[in-house]
């Protein structure tokens, strides 16, 4: 399926929360879906202009806001319908770009410590990745086990409703999501470990 497509489904999935301006979307997509999916400014207008025009989302001026003009777009039977569809159908392959594997894999020709030296650049923005998932994790667990939702995480869980099973539901979805981040990284720094050990006995070998 085309990107393209695959943003209308994104948007038209967080529209399915609640009505939104194409601030809130982005604002989400950092906060909530930024470790797997990102969107820009400029893909996300274009998008919500393209859901009214298909009849899969309405537009309507806030005037509530302030005087910055906003427009908020909401969901209609038709989008939900569309949404529900693409949920269903089977998931696509991710597509890979990987740009430290690429540059490792043609890093092969030079010497050892450049690679070398590329894996540990990695490694440390894998680390502090790593530190704010686990920031993120603690306070979902924290949320999970007793009620505890900070302030932000509340911003999002009034997307699904108040009653307490569908915020349990959804902080757990969340709270998965991200422990899929997780293992990633982890298994991400765990072949930084394997390639830098590796790639040293070469060194140490080229040295003798």
């Amino acid at each position: 399926m085309a990107a393209k497509k695959k943003t209308q489904f994104a948007i038209l999935g967080l529209l399915s929360w609640k009505p939104m301006s194409g601030y809130d979307v982005k604002k989400l997509v950092d906060v909530g879906l930024s470790h797997f999916w990102n969107e820009n400014y400029g893909q996300i207008y274009p998008t919500l202009d393209r859901l009214v025009a298909d009849g899969l989302a309405t537009k309507k001026s806030d005037h509530a806001s302030g005087k910055r003009r906003r427009f908020v777009y909401t969901i209609t039977r038709k989008g939900k319908k569309a949404f529900r569809t693409w949920i269903e159908a089977p998931t696509d392959a991710p597509i890979v770009r990987n740009e430290l594997q690429l540059k490792f894999f043609l890093s092969s020709g030079l010497p050892a410590i450049d690679s070398v030296r590329l894996i540990k650049q990695h490694q440390g923005a894998q680390r502090a990745a790593l530190a704010e998932y686990r920031h993120s994790e603690a306070v979902l667990r924290e949320a999970l086990q007793n009620d505890a939702v900070s302030d932000e995480l509340d911003e999002l869980m009034t997307m699904t409703g108040t009653d307490s099973q569908s915020r349990k539901k959804q902080l757990n979805t969340f709270y998965l999501t991200l422990r899929h981040g997780i293992h990633i990284i982890e298994a991400r720094l765990a072949w930084c470990e394997e390639a830098i050990t590796s790639l040293g006995a070469d060194l140490a070998n080229t040295e003798t």
